[in-house]
């Protein structure tokens, strides 16, 4: 019990240290933050864990291949209308026709992303948090998300909206969930929640260069 409330200890301390300098860096936007961040998720567990070493994390599973392929063709065919429902009849934003620069500047911030963001966070919140300090907590709400998914999504949605003092971006809890999945279902591999997290940037970063 002594070692469970250790471990809770550690991560909420390593939580906070990733918010603070997170919340810093996109406040100030100093040029060393792309170098920073990825580099405290990496090393932030490995520091204060011991017996957190990894193995194979990055590599990709067979079991999960199915539902990452099924996942993405679902996200890319049904988001983009649901995105622009919602930004041109309920926030009466107003539809652009981007020029191709524009689009490749959005493609370009979504690649540069997979070492900011997708590695590093899929290392911390599903490779670390939820396959190792969470790992026995493994008991399934209605069949379909784990306590261990649901508690790190949430973690993963509190730290996005610290770290930005914005509550929408608390709503990096629903793909969390995603991703989550996609780790359990490769048995603690972070191979697929990263690709599907790129998917997520890149189709995200596109769509808005068609609204203003």
């Amino acid at each position: 019990m002594a070692k469970k409330y250790s471990d809770f200890i550690k991560v909420f301390i390593q939580l906070v240290l990733i918010s603070v300098l997170s919340f810093f860096m996109n406040k100030y936007r100093f040029s060393a933050r792309h170098f920073i961040f990825p580099a405290a998720l990496f090393i932030l567990p490995l520091a204060f864990d011991r017996t957190f070493r990894p193995k194979n994390i990055f590599k990709p599973s067979r079991e999960g291949f199915c539902l990452f392929l099924l996942v993405t063709l679902a996200v890319l065919l049904f988001y983009p209308p649901l995105f622009f429902a919602y930004n041109l009849k309920f926030m009466h934003r107003a539809f652009i026709t981007p020029s191709s620069g524009m689009i490749m500047q959005a493609v370009t911030k979504g690649l540069i992303a997979i070492a900011v963001a997708a590695i590093p966070e899929e290392f911390f919140f599903r490779g670390y948090i939820q396959e190792h300090v969470l790992a026995k907590s493994d008991r399934k709400i209605l069949k379909i998300v784990s306590l261990k998914n649901l508690f790190t999504s949430l973690l993963f949605g509190l730290v996005h909206a610290l770290a930005f003092l914005d509550i929408t971006r608390a709503a990096t809890f629903f793909p969390s969930l995603l991703f989550g999945l996609f780790t359990e279902k490769s048995k603690g591999r972070i191979f697929y929640s990263i690709s599907f997290h790129i998917v997520s940037n890149i189709l995200a970063f596109i769509l808005w260069t068609f609204v203003e």
